[in-house]
């Protein structure tokens, strides 16, 4: 067991060298034999069904030459209320089925996002999606990105320990986001082989490795449903009580915005 835990760091080790020195672009993806899943920029006469989805959401909009290189990205409104903000969910199903994948996008802050207390972003699921509180299953987990309240970031994985009613967490040491800017993200997820220790989340921003999360276990049987298939977009304030909550200058919840472009799913 010792000697397979061994193998797979080393693998593991080797495959994030490769995520952060060969940028991720079509030509690069084709070299190494990537597979793209999902991509989406928002730019075609005809949307997507996963573009339809989201711009289906009541508070998320199509923003036209908005996106980082003046082209298209969606808006979303942070709308504050009493758990948080509004919720911006969709799970969307993937075609292919991974044990390893790299969500990307590219994520702008409006110059007068709060941050508050921080939120979530988005994330990779399996089959049975466990988040929100509920109770662990052995074929159930979720793997996302938060915003925390200093502009910092951080995994948040439900994983396999049935005392945790929550996530757990892995923070940035230094901010990660700028209000105002563009930051294009890269999250790197391996899930564990059933009874090892040896899943890793990696958070990759602007091509600098800011979190790496390993010795995670999220799942505790095979099987095809444990595996890698539901784009979690998954971004909102919380928590789920009122402190979480952008406010105006009156202590009114108010409404705050960020924009997307450019999401990407690869696996190997």
């Amino acid at each position: 067991m010792q000697e397979r835990s061994k193998i797979n760091s080393l693998l593991s080790f080797v495959f994030c060298g490769i995520c952060l020195l060969v940028p991720i672009n079509a030509k690069s993806e084709n070299v190494l034999n990537y597979n793209i899943i999902l991509f989406e920029n928002f730019n075609q006469n005809e949307l997507s069904s996963f573009a339809q989805v989201l711009l289906a959401k009541n508070n998320i909009e199509l923003s036209q030459g908005n996106g980082p290189d003046g082209s298209n990205a969606i808006r979303v409104s942070y709308v504050g209320y009493k758990r948080g903000s509004k919720r911006a969910i969709v799970h969307y199903p993937l075609n292919i089925l991974s044990e390893e994948a790299i969500l990307s996008f590219d994520v702008l802050f409006d110059d007068d996002f709060q941050w508050v207390l921080g939120g979530k972003l988005h994330g990779l699921g399996p089959q049975n999606i466990i988040s929100g509180g509920k109770k662990r299953q052995p074929d159930g987990w979720s793997a996302r990105v938060l915003f925390k309240k200093n502009g910092e970031c951080a995994t948040y994985i439900y994983d396999q320990v049935s005392k945790r009613k929550y996530g757990i967490k892995k923070k940035s040491n230094i901010p990660a986001f700028k209000k105002g800017q563009w930051h294009h993200v890269r999250f790197y997820l391996k899930l564990n082989d059933p009874n090892y220790s040896n899943g890793y989340a990696r958070i990759i921003i602007d091509n600098k490795l800011v979190v790496n999360h390993e010795n995670l276990v999220l799942r505790s049987i095979g099987g095809d449903e444990t595996l890698i298939q539901t784009f979690m977009f998954s971004t909102f304030h919380g928590g789920h009580k009122p402190k979480w909550s952008p406010v105006d200058n009156n202590g009114e919840y108010t409404t705050v915005y960020a924009y997307f472009d450019n999401f990407k799913i690869i696996n190997k």
